[in-house]
């Protein structure tokens, strides 16, 4: 009997034993599903961690085993579907250099998980291509005139053309990333096609070297020396064997200053003054200095570019007569519409003597319009042609130097 009551007891024990743990584990289950863990919400990345562009997306997905609530990136609330435990976003950002943070905070009905994704910008730094140590410039022109000897309106005028060639070259020595030093030529001249004007032909001729620093207190820096020759035509058929050489008529040494502040690609400012020797070689009259100011600015807008220049001469010569003092205006503006590219330009030009001209008994004053329109065609990376329609007329209060003349110009230009 007494084994029969400890068998009951013993099988009681193990079957309240058995109970109490089937209930404990299921009020444990309970919990668990009433309480997600955040492992069980996951937040990944799709779009890279490391970029080269500041502005771009940064894309990412969601994930639960219960419905998404809230889903925030860097405090910013997301846009939620109803009863959606999966979802993709795609944020726009502009991004600093170096490290970027991004906070994703998701919440659900059972949980709510935070984790941050880091996104590097590291812009790629553009190496500048280093400019050739020679370049220049090969122009060949045409100009058609209507009045080729700039005689007055009352006067029979002269219709003819003439063609022009400009050869230019300059090789640069670099000094450092910052400075170089460049030796540059200019040769130009024209011949008339009619050769009854040969007497009118000319020839320039200029060497020079230029100092320059990109960046010297904030500006670009240059100084330059050199040597101009302006040589006319000798057309005295009395002595031919010297009939047609070109001749030194003007011979003169420069030095020049300078400096030009840019701000962006949008907008600068340049500055040069230039003090010229001069030496007229047939005659004392015209040997003096000659000082030259120039501020330049161009600014750009879209496609159109525009552009003004003031310039200033003041002349110091031995004949007091032959001084003067002139400024020049020159503004201007153009369309890029690749590869062409149309310009209006105008030119004033104020030229007041110092001293009456013996021969007029006059202060003599000249005022000088020149307006052009143009068109360029550039048919490859170094190659233009170019047409220019031009009016040119000058007043003044000795009427022989009034007169009007009308052109139009064609150019051919190479560049290397």
């Amino acid at each position: 009997m007494y084994y029969l009551h400890l068998r009951s007891f013993v099988i009681f024990v193990v079957l309240v034993f058995v109970l109490g743990t089937n209930s404990v584990t299921a009020q444990t289950n309970e919990i668990e599903q009433s309480s997600e863990s955040p492992e069980e919400i996951l937040i990944f990345r799709t779009s890279p961690g490391k970029e080269i562009s500041a502005d771009g997306w940064f894309r990412f997905q969601v994930s639960a085993f219960s419905p998404l609530l809230v889903v925030k990136v860097n405090g910013f609330a997301q846009m939620v579907k109803e009863d959606a435990d999966w979802s993709e976003y795609v944020i726009p950002y502009y991004l600093k250099k170096g490290k970027n943070l991004f906070k994703i905070f998701v919440q659900t009905k059972k949980g709510e998980r935070e984790q941050v994704f880091i996104v590097i910008y590291e812009p790629v730094e553009k190496k500048r291509k280093s400019p050739p140590p020679l370049n220049g410039v090969v122009m060949f022109g045409q100009t058609n005139s209507d009045n080729i000897l700039s005689v007055q309106e009352s006067k029979t005028k002269t219709s003819a053309a003439k063609n022009d060639l400009l050869l230019s070259a300059a090789y640069a020595f670099a000094i450092n990333k910052e400075s170089a030093f460049t030796l540059n030529a200019v040769l130009k001249f024209d011949r008339h096609q009619n050769r009854s004007l040969v007497g009118d032909e000319v020839l320039f001729r200029q060497f020079g070297s230029e100092y320059s620093h990109k960046k010297l207190l904030g500006f670009e820096f240059s100084t330059g020396l050199g040597q101009s020759v302006i040589s006319l035509k000798d057309a005295n058929t009395s002595d031919p064997h010297n009939a047609g050489e070109f001749r030194e008529d003007i011979r003169s040494f420069y030095l020049s200053v300078g400096g030009n502040k840019s701000w962006g690609r949008t907008f600068s400012l340049s500055l040069k003054i230039q003090l010229d020797s001069q030496n007229k070689v047939k005659t004392d009259s015209e040997d003096g200095t000659m000082t030259k100011t120039t501020l330049g600015a161009k600014t750009r807008l879209g496609n159109f570019n525009f552009q003004g220049l003031l310039d200033s001469k003041s002349t110091t010569f031995n004949a007091a007569e032959k001084d003067y003092q002139s400024t020049l205006l020159d503004t201007g503006m153009s369309f890029v519409w690749t590869p062409w590219v149309f310009g209006l330009n105008y030119q004033n030009t104020n030229q007041q003597y110092k001293n009456v001209d013996p021969a007029s008994n006059l202060v003599l004053k000249n005022k000088k319009d020149v307006m052009s329109l143009n068109f360029k065609y550039a048919y490859s990376n170094s190659k233009i042609l170019g047409v220019d329609l031009k009016q040119i007329k000058q007043d003044s209060n000795d009427a022989t130097k009034v007169f009007i003349d009308n052109q139009y110009v064609f150019q051919y230009i190479w560049m290397f």
